[in-house]
């Protein structure tokens, strides 16, 4: 005949449970290990906005100079897209994707 685990257990004295600590069921250290394995995945997950944001950041770049490269195919590379006028060769080696003059940058649609 076996014994059902509830008459066991509360035939056990404090100390004698397993995993008892000093008496009492150990709630805070679980607890404590579930607030860890939050603060992990928290971290993961700003970790992966940062990835993403990153990632944004780096397509609209590719496309600026995938945009630059055709620009340079059919010969408007170095002239603002409105008015057609030369770039500062100097903006140019600073930002060689640059689209509009000083007058057109403001105002030109992205």
């Amino acid at each position: 005949m076996s014994v059902p685990s509830a008459v066991m257990e509360s035939s056990l004295r404090p100390g004698d449970r397993p995993g008892d600590r000093h008496g009492d069921w150990p709630v805070e250290e679980p607890m404590a290990a579930a607030g860890d394995d939050l603060d992990a995945g928290l971290e993961a997950v700003e970790g992966l906005e940062v990835d993403l944001l990153t990632l944004a950041s780096i397509e609209a770049e590719l496309d600026e100079v995938e945009r630059a490269l055709v620009r340079l195919d059919d010969g408007t590379y170095g002239r603002c897209e409105v008015c057609d006028t030369p770039l500062d060769e100097a903006e140019l080696v600073d930002v060689p994707m640059a689209r509009h003059c000083r007058d057109h940058r403001s105002t030109a649609p992205a």
